[in-house]
């Protein structure tokens, strides 16, 4: 990969985990990049970087969804690889992660995404406090459409609209087994 491409990467990732309008599948990836304008970019060195990266796309999918990442210069220290070492074991590991987060949950199932005038469910507090994943949390949303009642219930107009976006903007990288992860539910709760 040449930097180029990683700065294109890197910029579509970016637009696409922390706008509304821009989705990274449906453009393919593709930004408006000129090679002639990076090739003036004072910080064209770290894309020198992160082009050696071996998997680039995960690397900067793990820093988007963990990380505040603003600039590129932010992915370049060792909590940035920590980061991606951590989202590719949670990535090998959907399942078994999603049992033990589940755990995690009351053993009244509703009570979990009940919001209760307007404050964030349980299920939620719990992500906040990282004792879940966002991982778990997607998942949940597929098998449950939590997303839509929290959108019309929680009155929050800060913290969970981002976390929103982040997860709608994340599930299209994820690879699940619904089936699997359905069932997984269903054993803790019947």
């Amino acid at each position: 990969m040449t930097p180029f491409e990683a700065y294109q990467m890197f910029q579509a990732l970016k637009q696409h985990f922390t706008t509304k309008s821009y989705d990274y599948f449906k453009y393919h990836g593709k930004i408006k990049a000129d090679a002639n304008s990076f090739d003036v970019r004072k910080d064209k060195y770290f894309y020198y970087k992160l082009s050696k990266k071996e998997d680039l796309q995960g690397f900067l999918i793990a820093n988007f969804i963990a990380n505040n990442v603003k600039w590129v210069g932010d992915l370049l220290d060792n909590n940035s690889d920590q980061c991606y070492i951590d989202y590719s074991k949670r990535q090998q590991a959907l399942t078994y992660l999603f049992r033990g987060d589940i755990s995690a949950l009351d053993d009244d199932f509703a009570k979990n995404f009940k919001v209760v005038d307007g404050q964030f469910p349980p299920a939620l507090k719990l992500y906040n406090r990282k004792e879940i994943s966002i991982e778990t949390l997607v998942v949940l949303n597929e098998i449950l459409g939590i997303f839509n009642h929290w959108n019309k219930e929680i009155v929050d107009p800060i913290v969970w609209p981002s976390i929103y976006l982040k997860c709608v903007k994340y599930k299209p990288f994820m690879s699940m087994d619904i089936a699997k992860l359905k069932q997984t539910l269903r054993d803790k709760y019947i």
